[in-house]
């Protein structure tokens, strides 16, 4: 759920303002994204992470 805290921080700032359809590459730095801690096997401590990402339909808390 974007805006409440419940993703990482530079998914909800990256997502705020697009619009359904639209496209967007996010670039997360490490203090946006899980900064020193280590995410399963495939997320280092540190790590930038870049996304590709398209919005397909926004869903309100009623859906």
């Amino acid at each position: 759920m974007i805006g409440t805290g419940r993703v990482i921080k530079g998914w909800d700032r990256g997502l705020m303002g697009m619009k359904v359809g639209g496209k967007r590459k996010l670039f997360v730095p490490a203090h946006l994204a899980y900064g020193e801690r280590q995410i399963g096997a495939h997320i280092a401590p540190n790590s930038n992470l870049i996304f590709e990402i398209e919005l397909l339909e926004v869903l309100t808390r009623d859906d």
